[in-house]
């Protein structure tokens, strides 16, 4: 397995790592089991920059043309693609697009549950403590976070007695928000 890094862009230099079925789209065909996204702060301007643990080859070019930005496989430079790299070795600071046993957190799952069938380590509630008894429903969406070399699925109370993810996979626009 293999970490890159890449600082993705859309036309006219607008990022793109916030779109994440762009980003997913981008890595078809690449066998990717972790994908995160991170904010690299280390510059004059912050830059939403993304990292993926790969299996194999992986066609940079091709890369670097689907997400619109430079990729770079980890090495010792200061570049931005190698600090996304770094970033996503070390599961710091992120929010995971894709990761292991995604596909499984459909439904309604206790803490325990969610924590057995994926690579997410601690459901963490948000003004609310969580057991391995509490149910989780997910609404077919969870987008867990990386912190401290974790990763973690941030959670908030519900209706019905139950957990949902802190992030939704649709969220509404405010302020008049077009």
């Amino acid at each position: 397995m293999t970490w890159l890094g890449a600082v993705p862009a859309l036309p006219g230099e607008h990022g793109a790592a916030h779109v994440d079925s762009l980003l997913l789209a981008a890595f078809d065909g690449v066998a990717a089991d972790f994908v995160c996204t991170h904010v690299d702060r280390v510059g004059p301007v912050a830059v939403t920059t993304v990292s993926a643990r790969v299996d194999g080859e992986v066609d940079l070019a091709r890369l670097a043309r689907a997400l619109g930005g430079p990729v770079a496989l980890l090495d010792d430079s200061d570049t931005p693609e190698a600090r996304a790299a770094r970033a996503g070795r070390d599961l710091a600071d992120g929010r995971c697009v894709r990761f292991p046993g995604q596909s499984a957190l459909t439904g309604t799952h206790t803490a325990a549950e969610v924590v057995a069938v994926s690579a997410i380590d601690r459901v963490v509630g948000i003004g609310v403590a969580v057991t391995p008894t509490d149910r989780v429903e997910t609404l077919g969406f969870v987008r867990p976070v990386c912190r401290d070399g974790e990763v973690l699925l941030l959670v908030e109370p519900a209706v019905g007695g139950v957990l949902r993810p802190a992030e939704a996979e649709s969220p509404h626009q405010c302020c008049g928000g077009h």
